[in-house]
């Protein structure tokens, strides 16, 4: 599996908080809100970018309460999600389309964060005013 990029979402009820700090003493432009789901990019010789997604929403809100998922974004998701089912994979979420604009699946590490490998795909109208850049 060759990794392409990599995210990190950051499972918080303090969403605006973090927002703000990031914006204000490292310059974090706002890229996604969704209310639920916030993105942030950091500048640098090649952008970082930081998602936080509240406890009580999104896709693993039944499974994860804490902790980061880090989002790493493959060529070829379905590919990805065969090798790891040959391995015998405990999955969080098996492979899916989602509105917000990805094909993914995803898994918990020994320590319990979600590991979330992902394809982009088109993302759904509902979600384009989420867009901010």
């Amino acid at each position: 599996m060759k990794i392409k990029d990599l995210s990190i979402t950051f499972h918080t009820e303090k969403i605006k908080e973090c927002v703000d700090f990031y914006s204000k003493y490292l310059q974090a432009k706002l890229i996604f809100d969704a209310g639920w789901y916030v993105s942030i990019r950091l500048e640098s010789d090649h952008p970082i970018y930081l998602s936080f997604q509240g406890c009580d929403g999104g896709v693993e809100a039944n499974t994860f309460a804490g902790g980061v998922t880090l989002n790493l974004m493959v060529e070829d998701v379905d590919t990805c999600y065969q090798s790891f089912q040959e391995t015998g994979a405990l999955f969080v979420e098996e492979i899916t389309d989602h509105e917000w604009g990805d094909r993914a699946f995803s898994l918990l590490d020994p320590i319990g964060n979600v590991v979330y490998i992902y394809s982009p795909r088109e993302l759904h109208d509902k979600y384009k005013e989420a867009v901010k850049e």
